[in-house]
């Protein structure tokens, strides 16, 4: 497991926002330090150094996780249909 970064905060629609030391990738699973399934990577945004990571979490993610360290799995995680997430022209 590779350490994604560290929870900011939680959106109101119950969003995930890690401030991340890399860029994952979209569909990457992400997990806290107990190696419990947190949920996915769905938007990487931000500046390239000091990127964010938007995390749809499995169930309701509790304010206790704010400060907390998450990890991924290291590998390729995306689903290749979701790797583009619009349409070419």
């Amino acid at each position: 497991m590779r350490r994604l970064g560290v929870v900011e905060n939680i959106a109101h629609d119950g969003t995930v926002l890690v401030h991340a030391e890399f860029a994952p990738s979209r569909g990457a699973d992400v997990r806290d330090k107990r190696n419990r399934p947190l949920g996915r990577v769905v938007k990487v945004f931000g500046p390239v150094r000091e990127p964010f990571a938007a995390v749809r979490p499995i169930g309701p993610a509790p304010l206790s996780l704010i400060g907390a360290d998450v990890f991924v799995e290291e590998g390729n995680h995306a689903d290749q249909e979701d790797r583009r997430g619009r349409r070419s022209h």
